[in-house]
């Protein structure tokens, strides 16, 4: 626990002198919120959650699965201590943005403005039926699967028209981030999406990691804190 302490000690004076800090973020920051991490995901459920054939289909049982996934946590239970914390630190001006793989929009619902989701999320939404585009993840918040006020049709997240793809225009943002960025703050993330945004990483940026598990980032942080995020950044001020 001293270890840890000083640890978490070294990863406030390093906060407290950046003046540009990305997060990168995984499943592991959302698994407090009561939303499983890949080691834990029920793929039966995971697999129909994804299939725009089901949504098509089966509406209600669609949207069933959907808030049982992600939704009643984002919206019910709601950001914990590590989300609120970042969306702090954007509000402060410390943070310049977000990098993630998760689709649960948590750090939307939390307050962050710039968030860079890799693999698209809920939020980004298009009609199957007229292309029209929803930037908003609280359309799912309604009760059913949200519908185009153009022209009725079913609305379908990106990353289930994509088959979990890459939203380039959250890459390319990724990657704006990271050139620029002096301090990369790792939470919850096994891993670094190279050729796709981590490779732009400037080589001066210091990277710090939280994480209780071993991941591709061990051997290349300056820091490397093996505990559960919210229990370190619960310790972290933003002033």
């Amino acid at each position: 626990m001293v270890v840890i302490k000083e640890q978490i000690n070294r990863l406030q004076q390093l906060i407290d002198a950046s003046n540009s800090i990305v997060a990168i973020t995984g499943a592991g920051i959302s698994v407090s919120a009561g939303i499983n991490d890949m080691e834990h995901l029920n793929f039966a459920s995971t697999f129909q959650m994804m299939s725009e054939t089901i949504l098509k289909t089966s509406q209600k049982h669609y949207y069933k699965i959907v808030r049982k996934g992600f939704l009643d946590a984002t919206f019910i239970d709601g950001p914990k201590i590590s989300h609120k914390k970042l969306a702090e630190l954007e509000q402060m001006g410390k943070l310049r943005g977000i990098i993630t793989t998760n689709i649960d929009c948590m750090h939307t619902v939390a307050g962050n403005q710039n968030v860079a989701e890799i693999q698209g999320s809920f939020r980004i939404n298009e009609c199957l039926k007229c292309g029209k585009e929803y930037i908003d993840v609280s359309l799912w918040n309604k009760g059913n699967v949200p519908k185009c006020t153009q022209c009725g049709g079913v609305l379908s997240s990106f990353p289930v028209r994509s088959h979990v793809g890459i939203y380039q225009p959250a890459a390319q943002q990724a990657r704006q981030w990271l050139m620029a960025a002096d301090l990369v703050i790792v939470i919850g993330s096994k891993g670094m999406y190279g050729s796709v945004y981590f490779n732009h990483l400037n080589r001066n940026t210091k990277l710090v990691q939280i994480n209780p598990k071993q991941t591709v980032f061990d051997g290349m942080a300056t820091l490397n804190i093996k505990t559960a995020a919210d229990k370190v950044m619960t310790q972290i001020i933003v002033t």
